[in-house]
């Protein structure tokens, strides 16, 4: 028997253990979680109580590799990358970032380093961009800033293209560095030109990817990208780029079912809040006529709307509730009239409270 437990014992101290050792002095006696992601969701990975001097150890499950937030209870938070490493942190100002560090973590600091390569390379590109029209004389100065311009341009990428493809910061980086050009495109520069640079870049995107699953960014890089399709302006073409912005995560998610169904409802609601109703009908069929899906009842409930109210198809009928008396009709069948119309609003909903006597005056003149 004692050989037996020494074996198992000398088994587990041979087994990497996955831990995150630090001392944060702001946070003491205080509770610390670490919650990572899947797809939209989050869920909690491990947790531990500081000392009285703010040092803490938490176990992270081996299997989890990925993004994580890192909250301290009611203090901060901060992302890390978690990816098979043993790592410390030590972070004395829960003010200022840059006295946060990372001991014995390549994924952590190469993450670091990557966000700042990133920021100072906008920052310089936003002066060199705004002095290039004033150099148009000086052939000299143009090229000059030009070929500075294309330097920054290329300093992320050229940072991200040296990291190891066995890390998980070399396209989790990439990730975030996506969603921050399509921010910036919607919030500060509004091209079209570089619209159609990030449209390039999404139809590459394999939403199948773990680390993108795992990252905690799938939501924001989704409504993000669609927020910035409304650039356009025009409803019809905003309209037809969603619809192909669809076909994309369809396509790269048409082997993981399960997947595919997430993004499907989270979309699906998404485009229908926009009133973007074709790009939500083309889900709502595509999921319905899969071979192989096993939608979930609300998922089912969502999407089937369309096909049972396709152009075509026998309207269902609706049981009036509180009607008056001297109508005899009770449901929408029995209506003798050769057109209805239905009206859906609610009280809450200003516009329902505004439209509904104009309504009545229609009804005065239809009939």
């Amino acid at each position: 028997m004692k050989k037996i437990v020494l074996f198992i014992a000398l088994i587990t101290q041979c087994l990497p253990a996955q831990s995150i050792q630090g001392t944060f002095p702001q946070a003491k006696n205080t509770e610390i979680v670490v919650k990572g992601f899947e797809g939209f969701d989050e869920k909690e990975l491990t947790k531990t109580t500081t000392d009285s001097l703010g040092n803490f150890t938490l176990a992270y499950p081996k299997t989890y590799k990925g993004a994580a937030l890192l909250q301290i209870q009611n203090t901060s938070s901060v992302i890390v990358l978690l990816n098979h490493e043993n790592f410390e942190m030590q972070w004395d100002n829960f003010q200022d970032f840059n006295t946060l560090k990372f001991i014995n973590s390549f994924e952590n600091d190469a993450f670091a380093k990557g966000i700042i390569i990133n920021q100072e390379a906008e920052q310089k590109l936003a002066g060199l961009r705004y002095l290039l029209p004033l150099y148009k004389k000086s052939q000299t100065n143009e090229n000059w800033l030009q070929n500075e311009i294309n330097t920054q341009e290329k300093a992320f990428e050229v940072f991200i293209n040296k990291l190891p493809k066995s890390s998980y910061v070399k396209e989790y980086l990439a990730f975030r560095k996506f969603l921050g050009d399509v921010q910036l495109t919607q919030e500060r520069y509004k091209e079209i030109n570089r619209v159609k640079q990030h449209e390039l870049t999404f139809t590459k995107i394999d939403f199948a990817n773990d680390v993108l699953w795992y990252s905690g960014l799938l939501k924001e890089i989704i409504s993000s990208y669609y927020q910035m399709l409304e650039l356009y302006q025009d409803k019809e073409i905003i309209t037809k780029k969603s619809i192909e912005a669809n076909n994309v995560w369809l396509k790269t998610l048409e082997n993981q079912t399960i997947k595919q169904q997430e993004v499907a409802e989270f979309c699906f609601t998404m485009l229908e809040k926009k009133g973007l109703i074709k790009a939500s009908e083309q889900i709502a069929l595509s999921m319905l006529n899969k071979d192989n899906c096993q939608l979930t009842d609300k998922q089912t409930n969502l999407f089937e709307q369309y096909r049972k109210l396709a152009i075509g198809k026998t309207a269902p009928n609706i049981v009036f509730e509180n009607i008056l008396e001297r109508t005899k009709s009770k449901d929408l069948k029995s209506l003798s009239s050769k057109y209805k119309l239905v009206v859906f609003g609610a009280s809450w909903c200003p516009n329902c409270q505004t439209d509904y006597p104009s309504l009545v005056g229609k009804y005065k003149k239809l009939k």
